[in-house]
């Protein structure tokens, strides 16, 4: 029974909030007639004020009945008088914001202004008030009926296990959903209302359904609330012998446990006052022939289901448990520690629930383990980052969650390590399958979470098996051996290929059993997601030595796939996607394999080659380096400084030297690489050529066009000789050769070397071919130098229509001619079309290639020059602040490009008047072509030259003359 003041004050608030609300009511539609336009928040007010009235009254009938148990009554007073605080807090409001016919002209103004200023503090009473009518409507959703199963308490029923957590955040919204769900649901059974709450483990499905059944007694929802553990047909049989010894008569016996579950479904099925039965657990749909046996019939019942299966969803309707919200998750882990709810933990709350995946069962393991320890917020991540596993596996000696694993077996503390291990032990049909698929799930977790495409493993069986195409009957068994897929892929393999529909089928298994995040089954290929909480999970639940083995397969793993890539024809996406799992393998490789001398691993010592060449291609300069470097000190331990493999690294190095304007670098791993060459292969091998080739690139780079000249010349003698004149490798050179003889203003020259190379490549691969495209926009650069416009333009559109058929108009090539285009076309003062084709091709490239890209910010920089002609000065400067920017990230502050812009934003600032930052620009840029290359370069002094036009211009004469 409840205390006589609680009674009293339940019976009292009720009055006191219905007088208050009557009065506000009246205010509000007096207000409203007179007024032009009244704030949409009190037109709410307006709506919801008498539905809560209404429900109050209906409170106030049953508690004069006597129909309100004592701890009922407790509950709705603590929401009444909430409401009753609410609407006190705004009867005060009105007054001071709402003008009346008897206001004073100065009073109506005070209440104007007072109205903008309070309208916020309205705004929170009204959301208050409706989570308060959300909570009231649960308590009394069923009106008359509820009203009869309170009042006919003498058979109820009430068989929930004591699992509820004392921790327990209410999800108003999920109560709120289950409700309107069994309200308005059908489902497979004949009128039995059936909704399923499907997460994965430690989203708190079995919590909230015992949040649910508490807020049902106390609203006398149900005439009887009854509890099943669903793991398993033994479990649910035990659940059903329980129901019927308490639904039966006294005496009533029975033959076997089937007719005690008989006996249940037929008198759940006669009842006229409503039930409720949890199936909780329903986590291993194989263990069942149908579920849905086991359910009565009848209008009057509801039953709810708890799964991580997806397979439960054909039971019914389905309520998918997300994440919990940032308020939910703050409550439940500052509530355990006692912690105030300052700004500070607010901060530091935030991002240990956001490290934690706003999981639940996590965040409520984070709680005990920060009360246990009396741990600081800001330590937590430390402790966290040092220590997951045993902050993951941490429970309390009273821990509130737990399961029992068997009928003889006691109760186990439910981890977030626990709870998924239960679900991993469901995967696969047989052992063997269990443990493929294990082996694959296990192996995912060692890439980046997000996006885990089926080409990663797709293309690593294709490099396992490929050697064994042609060869396979004329190699020794032993070897052979060597090239058979690993051995968890035979789950994936039908008649010696990938079959993608097993694949698919396992992503779904595993989606179904909620350890994948989330799937998308594509034509081409399927992918799927991760959950971070599982990905850590995966990890730690095997050895460290297991782990070292985890991370050198995914790399080998990731090597095959983006070794097996077209990476022109790659998606940004997937790039993107191949970065991370790039960046992923090389986290785990140095949180796992600090101990392990990598040179020894050939797969390790390949994959950084690898995985350099894709940070390069990307202008992750600094990253691709580490890699280079990694791979060099491996090759030189295992196979000597002097070995192929060894310089076919330090050849790369120095095209990475290059690229980032580390010229004197780039020259002495060249250097390197080509001394190394002819000592191992001789003076005229193709890879020593190659060598020879790069040094002519360089020497044509730093402006030292006469050694350039001698390289080309050297590497196309040694090519024609060994490879023959009208080999591609031999027309490249040709075509570098035209490359040259234009910088040194050799065009006839370089119009014979352009033809030549033209010629060859029609020849040897085509009109349409990609590599004599190439040579014809190159004859397009010609032209205009030249000159000649009209057959510049001519080269540009046959280049770009045959790039656009060969590769598509988004490829980067195209872009390139995009490009050319659009200088050709600001040459001839189209500027309109110029931005066209500038536009265009920065679109491409931001989207292909990304915002930052150096391709990117060569055409940022050409429209700022654009602009500068077209006089939009705001404009052109905006460009070139981003063209600077970006060089300086991406090449560094000394680069020849970066230089390039720094010297154009010094024109521009000419052109505005800001002659002090102008000859700063300009100096800035002269000191770094000299450095990089040389005082006579034609870049070099080009910058002198304006440096000199700018001394004139401020009246310096002395030193212009200097400068000519």
């Amino acid at each position: 029974m409840a205390e006589p003041f609680a009674v009293v004050g339940l019976a009292a608030s009720i009055v006191t909030f219905v007088d208050v609300s009557a009065k506000v009511l009246n205010r509000l539609r007096e207000f409203y007639s007179t007024a032009e336009d009244m704030p949409g928040v009190f037109q709410d007010i307006m709506t919801q004020l008498p539905l809560i009235v209404d429900t109050m009254t209906r409170i106030e009938e049953g508690y004069e009945g006597g129909s309100l148990t004592g701890d009922t009554q407790q509950k709705l007073l603590h929401v009444v008088k909430g409401c009753l605080r609410q609407i006190t807090m705004l009867d005060g409001l009105i007054e001071k914001m709402l003008r009346n016919s008897t206001d004073s002209r100065l009073q109506q103004a005070r209440k104007a202004i007072a109205s903008v200023f309070k309208e916020k503090d309205v705004a929170v009473i009204q959301r208050t008030l409706e989570t308060y009518k959300s909570t009231l409507t649960l308590y009394f959703s069923q009106g008359p009926r509820a009203s009869i199963a309170i009042a006919t308490r003498e058979n109820t029923y009430y068989e929930i296990p004591s699992l509820r957590v004392s921790q327990f955040v209410e999800r108003v919204e999920l109560l709120e959903e289950i409700e309107a769900s069994l309200l308005n649901t059908t489902a497979h059974v004949p009128d039995v209302k059936i909704v399923v709450l499907l997460g994965m483990g430690g989203q708190g499905k079995t919590q909230l359904a015992l949040e649910y059944c508490r807020v049902s007694r106390m609203s006398g929802r149900y005439q009887g609330v009854f509890w099943i553990d669903a793991s398993s047909p033994n479990t649910v049989s035990r659940g059903f012998e329980t129901i019927a010894a308490k639904i039966s008569r006294i005496g009533c016996v029975f033959v076997d446990v089937e007719s005690k579950i008989a006996f249940v479904k037929e008198t759940l099925g006669r009842w006229k006052i409503p039930w409720l039965i949890v199936f909780d657990n329903y986590d291993q749909p194989r263990e069942f022939r149908n579920i849905a046996e086991y359910f009565p019939h009848g209008g009057s019942g509801a039953i709810l289901v708890t799964s991580r299966h997806s397979d439960s969803e054909r039971l019914g309707v389905t309520i998918r448990f997300t994440r919990m919200t940032e308020d939910e998750g703050l409550e439940l882990l500052l509530r355990q520690p006692k912690l105030a709810k300052n700004d500070d933990n607010i901060i530091e709350g935030k991002k240990i629930i956001q490290k934690l995946s706003y999981l639940p069962l996590a965040i409520d393991q984070a709680a005990a383990y920060i009360n246990t320890r009396k741990l600081p917020l800001p330590l937590f991540a430390k402790h966290y980052d040092e220590r997951k596993e045993l902050v993951l596996k941490h429970t309390p000696p009273l821990w509130e969650y737990r399961k029992r694993l068997g009928k003889d077996k006691d109760e186990t503390l439910l981890s977030v390590f626990t709870t998924w291990e239960l679900t991993f032990q469901q995967i696969g049909k047989s052992e063997n399958e269990r443990m493929m698929v294990s082996h694959f799930l296990t192996l995912s977790a060692f890439f980046d979470a997000i996006n885990i495409r089926e080409d990663l493993f797709r293309s690593h069986l294709a490099a396992n098996i490929k050697p064994l195409l042609w060869i396979e009957h004329f190699i020794p068994r032993g070897i052979r051996d060597r090239y058979k897929s690993p051995w968890w892929m035979e789950h994936f393999i039908s008649g010696g290929m990938w079959d993608q529909y097993k694949y698919q089928d396992t992503i779904v298994e595993l989606l179904s059993l909620s350890l994948l995040q989330g799937m998308n089954i594509g034509s081409v290929e399927s992918r799927f997601s991760l959950h971070p909480l599982v990905t850590d999970w995966l990890k730690l639940r095997i050895d460290r030595k297991d782990r070292q083995k985890y991370v050198i397969e995914a790399t080998t793993v990731l090597k095959s796939y983006i070794d097996m890539q077209d990476k022109e024809k790659l998606s940004l996406q997937t790039k993107l996607d191949a970065l991370s799992h790039v960046d992923m393998c090389l986290r785990n490789g140095r949180e796992y394999l600090q101990e392990l001398d990598r040179s020894k691993i050939s797969s390790l010592r390949d994959s950084a080659f690898t995985f350099a060449s894709l940070y390069k291609s990307h202008c992750r300069y600094q990253d691709a380096e580490v890699m280079y470097q990694q791979a060099l000190t491996g090759y030189e331990k295992a196979l000597g400084p002097e070995h192929t493999s060894t310089l076919g690294t330090v050849g790369n190095l120095g095209i990475l030297y290059s690229d980032q304007g580390k010229l004197t670098e780039a020259e002495a791993m060249y250097q390197r690489a080509l001394t190394g060459y002819e000592k191992a292969l001789g003076p005229e091998h193709t890879s020593t050529l190659i060598s020879v080739h790069n040094l002519g690139i360089l020497y044509r780079n730093q402006g030292k066009l006469a050694e350039a000249e001698a390289m080309y010349q050297r590497a196309l003698t040694g090519k024609e000789k060994a490879l023959g004149p009208e080999h591609t490798s031999t027309l490249m050179t040709v075509n570098n050769l035209g490359l040259l003889y234009s910088d040194q203003g050799k065009l006839t020259e370089a119009e014979a070397m352009y033809q030549r190379a033209l010629t060859g490549y029609e020849k040897a691969l085509g009109p349409e071919h990609t590599s004599t495209l190439n040579t014809v926009n190159n004859l397009g650069i010609l032209y205009r130098n030249q000159g000649k416009l009209a057959e510049a333009e001519a080269m540009y559109q046959r280049a770009l229509t045959g790039k656009e058929k060969a590769l598509g108009p988004e490829h980067t090539s195209t872009l390139n001619t995009v490009h050319n285009l659009g200088t050709l076309y600001s040459d001839q003062g189209k500027l309109t079309e110029a931005e066209a084709m500038y536009q265009r091709a920065l679109t491409g490239y931001e989207k292909a290639l990304g915002p930052e890209h150096t391709s990117t910010l060569s055409t940022v920089n050409n429209l700022g020059s654009l602009y500068s002609y077209q006089g939009k000065l705001a404009e052109a400067e905006a460009m070139y602040q981003r063209a600077l920017t970006g060089y300086e990230k991406a090449l560094g502050p000394e680069h020849t490009s970066t230089l390039s812009t720094v010297n154009n934003l010094g024109s521009l600032y000419s052109y505005q008047g800001k002659l002090a930052e102008a000859e700063a620009m300009y100096q800035r840029a002269q000191i770094g072509y000299e450095k990089a290359l040389g005082p006579e370069h034609t870049s070099t002094l080009d910058t002198v030259h304006n440096l000199g036009l700018l001394y004139r211009k401020q009246g310096k004469l002395a030193e212009a003359e200097a400068m000519y």
